[in-house]
């Protein structure tokens, strides 16, 4: 994303860091996404299986350098707005040093260390409602509202966070480690999460995620597990891969697999499927297209399956 300075008036107009020491930078980025599906619940309910859409985003940063040398940024941004209306709602900052980075809002770590495996553009599931959010290409570990990173040391990297629960705080973290082996670079990842009760006679929620990621030349291989279990009421596993293959400097192609299983008592009989394939292509810098095509096979108290393509045209600036 390339960033815009703001006139001095600007930067102290926003006050409470001088003009001399603060970066104000302005970024944005626009998509225009045509979407086309089939399946199970959409070639019964739905009338015009395809759709068109189209999403701005824009962010102002601010960031500087205090007298004792650590660093400060903030942001605020809106996302992914389809209709001009969307105002900055979301936000973030960070404080960062030697000792590590504390981030809040939109800017924590906490799930850092999660491993996804939807590395496709524009993945759609446009059939159905009722499809499930235990999808094995989703990280299942949530955002914190305030983390902790570390540096990291000799390879390795950590990071803690919190969020507010219902009836008691959810903690998650994790950790990574990262080592050249020969012409490649792999890297072990793990994170955790436990989520508050709902209630005080609800069961809490544990979450983790496992993965692997072996980067060669081009290519880059991901292997990912994750787990999500409450009590014996749901006892969610998944397990999957993805591929990504720098075939150029304008080239990409990306492709993802996975399934989960739930070994719990309620909707023993769930399995859901998944297979992305995802091509993207840079025009010139700032400009791209891709295409991202997604299917999936969900069984147990709702059966579902269906197949979605994207095409997008996206602009950075």
């Amino acid at each position: 994303m390339r960033k815009v300075l703001l006139a001095t008036t600007a930067i102290v107009a926003l006050g409470g860091v001088s003009a001399a020491s603060a970066d104000i930078s302005v970024g944005g980025s626009a998509e225009f996404q045509y979407d086309t599906w089939s399946g199970t619940s959409a070639d019964s309910t739905t009338t015009n299986n395809n759709s068109i859409a189209t999403t701005t985003d824009f962010s102002i940063s601010a960031s500087a350098v205090l007298d004792n040398g650590m660093t400060i940024s903030a942001r605020t941004f809106e996302d992914g707005s389809a209709d001009g209306t969307a105002s900055f709602t979301q936000n973030g900052f960070k404080i960062s040093d030697d000792w590590g980075t504390l981030g809040f809002a939109s800017d924590e770590s906490g799930d850092a260390f999660a491993t996804a495996l939807d590395i496709t553009d524009d993945e759609g599931y446009n059939t159905t409602a009722t499809i499930s959010t235990m999808k094995p290409s989703d990280e299942w570990i949530s955002s914190a509202e305030v983390s902790y990173l570390s540096p990291a040391v000799s390879g390795f990297q950590f990071s803690v966070g919190m969020a507010d629960g219902a009836y008691g705080d959810t903690t998650m973290g994790g950790a990574q480690f990262s080592t050249a082996a020969g012409d490649a670079t792999v890297t072990l990842k793990y994170a955790a999460q436990q989520t508050g009760k709902a209630t005080s006679s609800a069961t809490a929620v544990d979450v983790s995620s496992l993965g692997v990621v072996l980067a060669m030349g081009g290519a880059t291989l991901t292997i990912a597990q994750q787990g999500y279990e409450q009590g014996s009421v749901y006892d969610y596993e998944a397990s999957g891969a993805a591929l990504a293959y720098t075939v150029s400097d304008a080239l990409t192609v990306e492709m993802f697999t996975g399934e989960t299983e739930n070994n719990g008592t309620t909707d023993s009989s769930f399995k859901f499927k998944e297979t992305g394939y995802g091509v993207t292509y840079t025009i010139t810098p700032g400009l791209s297209m891709s295409i991202t095509n997604n299917t999936w096979d969900q069984d147990g108290t709702t059966d579902e399956d269906g197949t979605n393509t994207a095409v997008a045209i996206d602009l950075s600036f």
